[in-house]
């Protein structure tokens, strides 16, 4: 019952938000990275482009994979604490299937904007590219380790795209030049 007002509390807030991004960059199969703090945005206004979420096995996870669930995502279960290696089959099947898996690249605790390895090994691994977004938006920031943002309703919300691929240098680097 929770998650089903989460999710439908997202996408009325959602409709309320003037939103700016760009087309989505690239065709195919990639690894979507995001910062953990961006969650909400960027789960909200990325359905419907092939993308599996991933969430960790926590029970705050729990949580998480069914508001993925209501707002049509896949869902990858485990994190870099809790059934990683499971999780990376997982996502690593999904790329083979043409879909997208999206994580949090700052892990589940953080520290925050401090880019973990796993989209990056992922995405060389399987020879894609990572496509990661950043969020520009008004709005309350939680007093949490990653500062979650809700934007306030009628904000206007900003989604910049970079794009990654194998042997262009550090990921970390190019997700900080946004």
């Amino acid at each position: 019952m929770l998650a089903t007002l989460i999710a439908l509390a997202m996408r009325i807030l959602a409709a309320t938000w003037r939103v700016e991004r760009p087309p989505w960059p690239v065709d195919g199969p990639c690894v979507v990275a995001f910062w953990h703090g961006d969650q909400l945005p960027m789960i909200v206004l990325h359905r419907g482009l092939g993308m599996v979420g991933m969430a960790s096995k926590s029970r705050d996870g729990e949580l998480v994979a069914q508001v993925l669930t209501r707002l049509g995502y896949g869902v990858i279960r485990g994190s870099t604490s809790r059934g990683g290696a499971a999780a990376l089959l997982a996502c690593r099947d999904a790329i083979r299937e043409g879909l997208r898996p999206a994580l949090a690249v700052d892990g589940p605790r953080g520290p925050a904007r401090t880019v973990h390895p796993g989209a990056e090994n992922l995405a060389l691994r399987e020879g894609v590219p990572v496509v990661f977004g950043v969020v520009e938006a008004a709005g309350f920031r939680a007093k949490s380790w990653d500062r979650f943002l809700v934007p306030w309703p009628f904000a206007r919300v900003v989604i910049r795209y970079g794009t990654w691929r194998p042997g262009e240098g550090a990921l970390a680097d190019v997700m900080r030049s946004l």
